[in-house]
């Protein structure tokens, strides 16, 4: 950057710093942020407290023509070895709490996706609790499962969606508009999403175990290969022979053979290879090409291709 465009930069800082609901960390270790703790450090990490602190956030970024990460629960996210130099928005205070209604549960995007299952299944909803063991925000489940979501009998109500430059847009079902597609999602950060969850009496209901972030020596993922049409993910991985396929500090494992455990010595780059040398593999000895639940991102904020 030339010196003109570092004085602008600390200037939003300093602004951002003083006059809105962010509370910002310079320099931060993504590996104690993350679920298999691997990447570099984030230059800038945003924790918005409120829809004006990410509102405000999204603003500086595109004033400085900057892009930006958001980092929910961090099972998804692989960030390069190299750092992240673009603003990671992570959402918390009043944005990681829920409520329940009569007939659902309201969330807030950073909130922890199996702590709201607990609360629905206390309430005596059903509908969340086949997915409320993943260690995912509400906004990083609603962007990678909505099909899912619907399968399973939880329908989305609306959603409160926050871009650079503008209001906070309420998508709602019952105004007939589609849901917002996954590229849409993208440039957005979800604040809020209200579940219309079916009663179910609490005795039929049975969540899914939670597996915290582990801080142990091993860490994992939930499910790396999303299913496809006709054959599960893990079915898939087993008749290609990838069961415990690795690649230095990486390998491929857990109860069902689709997620991924890291030691100490793991890196990005490994997980990269990991997840294209096992893709390339199903690919050639099944025909059908495994999709990744996880989101790679470079220094810049862009997506990894693998």
């Amino acid at each position: 950057m030339l010196v003109g465009q570092l004085e602008r930069l600390d200037f939003g800082l300093r602004e951002l710093r003083r006059t809105s609901d962010v509370e910002l960390h310079e320099r931060v270790d993504l590996r104690a942020w993350t679920a298999l703790g691997v990447g570099g450090v984030a230059a800038l990490v945003c924790r918005c407290h409120s829809a004006s602190g990410v509102r405000d956030t999204l603003d500086f970024a595109a004033s400085h023509g900057l892009g930006w990460v958001t980092l929910g629960g961090g099972s998804r996210l692989i960030a390069s070895d190299n750092g992240i130099r673009v603003p990671v928005v992570s959402l918390t205070g009043t944005l990681a709490r829920w409520e329940t209604e009569s007939d659902g549960i309201v969330a807030g995007g950073g909130a922890n996706m199996a702590q709201v299952c607990r609360a629905a299944s206390r309430a005596g909803f059903s509908g969340l609790e086949t997915i409320g063991g993943a260690n995912r925000s509400v906004g990083g489940l609603v962007r990678g499962t909505v099909d899912g979501l619907v399968r399973n009998g939880a329908v989305i109500d609306w959603l409160d969606l926050q871009r650079p430059g503008s209001g906070v847009d309420r998508w709602h079902a019952a105004a007939g508009r589609p849901m917002p597609d996954p590229g849409e999602l993208d440039r957005s950060i979800i604040l809020k999403a209200r579940f219309r969850l079916r009663p179910t009496g609490l005795s039929e209901i049975r969540p899914r175990p939670t597996r915290p972030v582990s801080r142990r020596a091993l860490r994992s993922t939930g499910p790396v290969f999303l299913d496809s049409p006709d054959a599960t993910a893990a079915d898939l991985l087993a008749e290609a022979g990838c069961s415990n396929s690795g690649v230095g500090g990486v390998r491929l494992g857990g109860p069902r053979g689709n997620e991924l455990i890291a030691g100490r010595s793991a890196s990005a780059a490994d997980v990269i290879d990991v997840c294209r040398k096992v893709r390339d593999r199903v690919l050639a000895e099944t025909g059908v090409e495994l999709v990744t639940s996880l989101v790679f991102v470079d220094e810049n904020g862009g997506d990894i291709v693998l």
